[in-house]
């Protein structure tokens, strides 16, 4: 594996960085996972209705069933700072993804469904760790450039709306939504597994290279380490006000984030318009979160990184409640592109906070325990959206709430400090997690 590894440094030393390749893994199973759980989920919901009989709530109750993954998510988060973890966590979760995709196309009933995409695919996609493995290694691997990279790498969510929707619901209108989940699948083994089992490496040090592309017998280190913060080990975090608050920035825009993807098709549907067209609203959504990726990604290397946070998270909230008077194809349109813009700079935006907060040596241990309030908040806000449209056959009550949260998540980073070093004399230095 050492000379491999020395083999495939030295060829991509002549034209790039190793951790490019970092980057384009993290894109591909960003795109996947985002996709096939969120962005093209909105079009199974009414074939799979009409030829099931799953009402919204029924379907609203699938992201529950990622609660399972829960207690491993420390452990994967652990693993993911170990030498070979992260190859294995996604090459194997998303062979396991793509199997429970293929699975799905052949449900009779909504207790297979709950089954086989709820569990195994929910299974499969902690491991693939969109939320974790990605950011988490980009974090090792990139200081200076480290909002340009995870722009890049964060790019592969909206990429799931602009790409892997379509092929969702292109597929359902030519074919049938059977035949859309074996498409899913195909992809996912496909353009994850053997990229991941090639390219994933921990971090530079382990192949001799330093972050932003510095080298072991180069000075350039010392440029890349200048404005990184001492990494602090999970049980510093832990502790700290920083930490929580966070969290709870997290849990706050993700809650404004997912039903949104999850209701946005079934939504746009409810108001009179055909598959088509709500393909289209959904695609311009994902098209500008995408865009909007690099410009935010910039910015972070630029500007204070709360203000970043709260000029991103504050607009997405307001932007939100424009869905609910649109009622053409062109205000839908609108409010996609505004929608899209400011909502798709969250996940580089965290992305960058976390390790300038808290440094990348544990990065993905920390991100370990982050990821569980992910996948609570992610999985009962889609039950909140469709037990609100349960009660009045309307999404209007719950896109205010949800954009409410928004804005509530863009004002907490006020409450921060500037990054600083952990409290070692309080902290029990001798633990690695």
């Amino acid at each position: 594996m050492r000379k491999f590894d020395a083999a495939l440094v030295m060829i991509c030393s002549r034209w790039f960085f190793f951790g490019w390749l970092i980057v384009l893994v993290s894109f591909t199973s960003s795109m996947i996972n985002a996709g096939t759980g969120s962005y093209a989920l909105g079009f199974f919901i009414v074939p799979m209705g009409d030829e099931l009989g799953i009402s919204r709530l029924q379907f609203s109750f699938i992201p529950l069933f990622k609660l399972l993954t829960i207690p491993i998510l420390p452990l994967l988060g652990v693993l993911v700072d170990k030498k070979n973890g992260a190859r294995i966590l996604v090459a194997v979760g998303s062979l396991i993804g793509g199997i429970a995709l293929a699975a799905t196309s052949l449900v009779e009933n909504i207790w297979q469904f709950y089954i086989t995409y709820g569990v195994l695919y929910g299974l499969g996609t902690a491991a693939m760790g969109s939320q974790l493995v990605g950011p988490s290694l980009i974090s090792k691997w990139f200081v200076q450039k480290r909002g340009r990279a995870m722009a890049i790498g964060t790019m592969g969510i909206s990429a799931g709306g602009v790409i892997i929707a379509p092929i969702a619901g292109l597929t359902i209108s030519a074919m049938d939504w059977r035949s859309g989940w074996l498409a899913l699948s195909i992809v996912t083994i496909v353009a994850i597994v053997p990229p991941a089992i090639l390219f994933i490496r921990r971090a530079p040090e382990d192949i001799d290279l330093l972050p932003d592309g510095g080298t072991l017998a180069t000075e350039e280190h010392h440029i890349s380490y200048e404005p990184e913060v001492i990494s602090w080990t999970l049980i510093q975090s832990l502790k700290s006000r920083t930490f929580w608050i966070f969290s709870l920035i997290q849990a706050l825009g993700i809650c404004g984030l997912v039903p949104v993807l999850f209701h946005e098709i079934a939504y746009i549907q409810d108001k009179g318009f055909q598959t088509e067209y709500a393909t289209i609203v959904a695609w311009t959504l994902a098209l500008s979160a995408l865009i909007s990726k690099l410009p935010f990604g910039f910015l972070s290397e630029r500007m204070d990184v709360r203000k970043v946070l709260a000029l991103c998270l504050i607009p997405a909230g307001i932007s939100t409640f424009l869905i609910i008077p649109a009622t053409s194809l062109f205000t839908l349109l609108l409010w996609g592109i505004i929608h899209g813009f400011f909502m798709g700079g969250f996940p580089t935006i965290m992305g960058v906070a976390l390790p300038t907060y808290f440094g990348r040596q544990h990065m993905g241990s920390i991100r370990g325990v982050i990821s569980p309030i992910i996948i609570v908040v992610s999985s009962f806000s889609p039950l909140l959206g469709g037990i609100l449209w349960n009660d009045d056959s309307s999404y209007k009550s719950a896109f205010v709430l949800f954009g409410t949260t928004w804005i509530i998540g863009g004002l907490l980073p006020l409450a921060l400090g500037k990054p600083k070093p952990p409290d070692i004399q309080n902290s029990d230095i001798r633990i690695g997690l």
